[in-house]
């Protein structure tokens, strides 16, 4: 179990976060300089994580172009616009990027971790892993190390990425509960993914001790419960998030549990409102919001060809065991919905 008196209370650091990105925001509004911008960017996409907030993410996006705005050009730059195409998925973008900031002399180590997380996201798994390496040998930090375990748990290489998630938290030497609460969610995450659903809850829970705010953590649990058939409790975990996150994720999730209910009208009505959610979102982010939207479309979104169609561009960027398996997984309820 996680020692959550060594770190500063969730609640106190959620308030804290909202308390310098007010500050940021005022000085925003008079003479702010490229590194309060960045810091602003930085805070709002982090805020934007931990609450579920696409609007955080939206304004951080915003900032971090007015940041840049400010040093065109520059090292430091240029690595912010390739970090934010490589956070959306505009993966060919962000490559090209970090080539220019690289050679503009912004450091070799912010460049590796960078392309580490581009090449992971694309499936590019052997060159990930040589920088997730190399990064752990410079510094054992929770960061490294959970990235590291997060490359070797996508790899199917579970045994490693457990003992990696560990040391990860094992080498947290801060007091703020963030860095350890993204870990937990991730760590939660891989367990769901390889059908752990026990594992995964034990570490939700403990998510839930460190960071009582958490909404993916609280959206995750909703969806462990509703995969054990705990409708009842999967309904109470998801209902506080229907108000507070504007990601429709959340809404689809509640929808599946109306329909394990045998609340089908409820769940057509809900879905229907998701469907017009996820198209807004693609219209603007659809190299981001593919996969999420093609799991949704092919199950209670029932729009199997456009599933289908998510799933394909899904999966030419990304050539992993995971876009392969949605590439099927929609192929197959497209032929269900046919037969149907």
């Amino acid at each position: 179990m996680i020692d959550t008196g060594r770190y500063t209370s969730g609640p106190i650091a959620v308030a804290n976060m909202a308390s310098s990105i007010d500050g940021l925001e005022l000085r925003r509004t008079q003479t702010a300089t490229f590194d309060d911008l960045a810091m602003l960017s930085k805070l709002l996409f982090l805020r934007g994580d931990v609450l579920g907030r696409i609007a955080d993410h939206d304004r951080a996006e915003l900032v971090a172009m007015e940041a840049v705005a400010l040093a065109s050009k520059t090292a430091a730059a240029l690595y912010i616009q390739a970090r934010l195409a490589e956070r959306f998925q505009r993966f060919a973008h962000a490559d090209a990027l970090f080539d220019r900031a690289l050679a503009a002399g912004h450091p070799e180590s912010e460049i590796e971790t960078g392309r580490a997380a581009l090449f992971q996201a694309s499936g590019c798994y052997s060159e990930a892993l040589v920088l997730r390496e190399r990064r752990v040998q410079v510094d054992r930090g929770i960061h490294t190390l959970g990235a590291l375990a997060s490359l070797l748990a996508e790899m199917d290489q579970w045994p490693a990425a457990e003992t990696c998630y560990s040391a990860a938290l094992d080498a947290d030497d801060a007091v703020s509960p963030f860095p350890c609460g993204q870990l937990l969610f991730e760590w939660g995450v891989s367990a769901m993914r390889r059908g752990d659903l026990a594992r995964a809850e034990e570490l939700f829970v403990e998510l839930h001790a460190l960071l009582p705010a958490h909404v993916p953590g609280w959206g995750h649990r909703a969806e462990v419960a509703l995969a054990r058939g705990q409708l009842d409790r999967a309904a109470a975990l998801i209902a506080p998030l229907l108000d507070t996150s504007d990601d429709p994720k959340y809404r689809g999730t509640h929808a599946e549990i109306l329909a394990a209910r045998g609340d089908h009208g409820g769940a057509a009505r809900e879905a229907e409102s998701v469907v017009a959610g996820y198209e807004r979102l693609l219209a603007r982010r659809p190299e981001a919001y593919a996969e999420q939207a093609a799991a949704f479309f092919m199950g209670i979104g029932k729009r199997p060809h456009r599933a289908v169609e998510l799933a394909y561009r899904n999966w030419t960027l990304r050539d992993t065991p995971r876009s392969r398996s949605l590439m099927t997984r929609a192929l197959w309820s497209l032929g269900r919905g046919e037969v149907a």
